[in-house]
C-alpha cells in the first residue's frame, strides 16, 4: 500500500537509496560480470537522484535537475564502495576479505577461485556482490541522466503542454481510455527526450491501469493513489517520458519504475510483478511498461505517484474523469 512506509525511501531519491544499498559492501554471495563496467560505474556515482532528496528540515527537495545539482553539491558526499581490487605483493584472500568487509568464501565465489588458487601480483579481484555492482551502476546511470538533463538548454514549454492547468477539473487532461501506444520511433524518441529537458506548468496524464482506485491520495499520509487489478494486468506510462529508474532495489516499492516527463513532473509505478522497460528507455503515453503484481504489497495493484518538483501531489486532477 502507498502509506507512510513509502515516505522514507521516496524522499531519499533513487540514486541515494541505491548508494545506501551499495555501502553494504559484501553482503551477498553471487557471480559478477563485467569488472571493467563495475569499476567505471564506481567512479561515476553521484548523489543525484531521480526523485529528489529530503533536507534536514524534512521538506522534499525539487525533483528537477537544477535542484538535484544543488542538493548534490550541498549534501556531504558518500564514497562508493570499491568494486574491484588489484592484488599487491604479500596480499592474501583473508586480508583482502577483511579489508573489504566480506568473507573468503565470498571472494572465491565472485572470482571463480578454488581453495587452492594462488594470488598473483597485479591480479584484479571483484570485491563486491552482484547486488552492490547493480546498485552502483543504477546510481551512476541516474546521475548521468540528471547531469545530461541539467546541462541541456531550457526552452519554452509548448503551448499545448501549458494549456492544462494543475487545478483543472479531473478528466480535462486526457481521455478516459488512452490508446495503447507502441515503443517510440527514433524521431519520436528524440522529441520526447527534448521534452524531458524543458520546464512545464503541468502534465497531461492518462490512466496507468484499468482498475478502480482503492486508496486515495491523502496529504501527509499517502504519496499517491493505488489502483487495483489482476495479476499481469497492463501498467502503462501515464505520459510520454524517459525511464529514470526501473528495478527492485527499494524493498518497500517492489518492482518500481520512475518516468520523468519534463523538468518539473515525474510519475512512479510500484508493486509490479514484471518490468517491461529499462532505465534510459523513452516511452510514449499508453505504452505498456510493466505487469501488475503485489510485490511488497498486501494486494494486487499499482501504486501510482505524481511528483512536482519532488513533492507528491494528488494525481487525480491530472487524470481523465469517469474513472475511479
Amino acid at each position: 500500500m502507498i502509506g507512510k512506509r513509502f515516505d522514507r525511501a521516496m524522499v531519499m531519491g533513487v540514486a541515494g537509496a541505491w548508494l545506501a544499498l551499495a555501502m553494504s559492501g559484501c553482503a551477498n554471495v553471487g557471480q559478477q560480470s563485467g569488472q571493467g563496467e563495475a569499476a567505471s560505474a564506481a567512479s561515476g556515482v553521484s548523489a543525484a537522484g531521480a526523485i529528489g532528496a529530503q533536507g534536514a528540515g524534512g521538506a522534499p527537495a525539487s525533483a528537477n535537475t537544477a535542484s538535484q545539482g544543488r542538493a548534490a553539491q550541498a549534501a556531504p558526499t558518500s564514497k562508493a564502495p570499491p568494486l574491484v581490487y588489484r592484488v599487491k605483493r604479500g596480499d592474501t584472500l583473508a586480508r583482502i576479505a577483511q579489508r573489504h568487509h566480506c568473507s573468503v568464501k565470498q571472494l572465491q565465489a565472485w572470482n571463480g577461485l578454488k581453495a587452492s588458487s594462488r594470488l598473483k601480483n597485479g591480479q584484479v579481484l571483484r570485491v563486491a556482490s552482484p547486488e552492490t555492482v547493480q546498485a552502483v551502476n543504477a546510481a551512476a546511470a541516474a546521475a548521468k541522466a540528471a547531469a545530461a538533463t541539467q546541462g541541456a538548454s531550457t526552452a519554452q514549454v509548448p503551448a499545448a503542454t501549458q494549456a492544462a492547468s494543475p487545478t483543472q477539473a479531473p478528466g480535462a487532461a486526457g481521455s478516459a481510455s488512452s490508446p495503447v501506444a507502441q515503443a517510440p520511433s527514433a524521431a519520436e524518441a528524440r522529441e520526447v527526450a527534448q521534452q524531458v529537458t524543458r520546464r512545464a506548468n503541468s502534465v497531461a496524464l492518462a490512466w496507468p491501469a484499468g482498475g478502480r482506485v482503492v486508496e486515495a491520495f491523502q496529504p501527509g499520509e499517502t504519496r499517491g493513489i493505488e489502483i487495483a487489478g489482476k495479476p499481469g494486468d497492463p501498467v502503462r506510462a501515464a505520459a510520454d517520458g524517459k525511464v529514470m529508474y526501473a528495478g527492485t532495489g527499494l524493498n518497500s516499492y517492489g518492482s518500481l519504475i520512475i518516468v520523468q516527463h519534463n523538468k518539473d513532473f515525474l510519475t512512479a509505478y510500484s508493486h509490479n510483478r514484471k518490468l517491461l522497460v529499462k532505465t534510459g528507455d523513452i516511452v510514449r503515453q499508453g505504452q505498456q511498461i510493466a505487469e501488475m503484481g503485489d510485490e511488497n504489497n498486501s494486494r494486487v495493484s499499482v501504486g501510482f505517484e505524481l511528483r512536482r518538483d519532488g513533492k507528491p501531489v494528488d494525481p487525480m486532477p491530472y487524470l481523465p474523469q469517469g474513472r475511479g
